[in-house]
C-alpha cells in the first residue's frame, strides 16, 4: 500500500510539473516574452514494423521550416496531415514537392526523402508568432 501511494505522489507530481511547464510557454507566446525558433522535435521518422503511421509536434515562426527525414522505398505511398495553424503545410521536399495534405505522392525512388512543414511566404513576412502543429505522417 505505501508503495502505491509513493507511486500515485510521483505521477502527481511529474503530472503537475508538465502542466506548470505548459502553462508558462502558453503564457510566454501569448504576451510575446518568449523567444521563439523553429522547434521541430525528432527529425527521424522511424515506425516500427507493422506500423504506417508516425506523428511530431512542432512550431514554425517566420519563414523558418521543420525538416523530417524517413527511409522509403520505390513505390510506397507517402500522405502527410497537419492540425493546428492552416497556415502550415507538409512538402516532400525535391525537384517538384508537392503539398501531402492534399494528395498522397507514390515514390519514385527507394532510399532517404525529406518532408518539409512550412508556410507561405505571406504570411511567413506577416509576423513573427510562433504557430505550433501536429504532423502525422502516413507511409504505405
Amino acid at each position: 500500500m505505501t508503495s502505491l501511494t509513493k507511486v500515485a505522489g510521483t505521477i502527481t507530481l511529474a503530472l503537475g510539473l508538465m502542466g506548470t511547464a505548459t502553462m508558462g510557454a502558453q503564457a510566454g507566446s501569448q504576451t510575446g516574452n518568449l523567444h521563439y525558433t523553429a522547434d521541430c522535435g525528432v527529425k527521424e521518422l522511424r515506425m516500427s514494423k507493422g506500423s504506417y503511421d508516425i506523428s511530431r509536434a512542432g512550431a514554425i515562426k517566420g519563414d523558418s521550416y521543420c525538416e523530417y527525414q524517413f527511409y522509403a522505398k520505390k513505390g510506397q505511398r507517402v500522405s502527410a496531415t497537419i492540425v493546428g495553424s492552416s497556415d502550415l503545410y507538409p512538402i516532400l521536399y525535391g525537384t517538384v514537392s508537392p503539398d501531402l495534405s492534399k494528395d498522397t505522392v507514390i515514390l519514385d525512388s527507394t532510399g532517404e526523402h525529406t518532408i518539409r512543414v512550412l508556410q507561405p511566404r505571406n504570411q511567413a513576412r506577416q509576423g513573427n508568432t510562433p504557430k505550433p502543429y501536429y504532423l502525422t505522417v502516413t507511409i504505405k
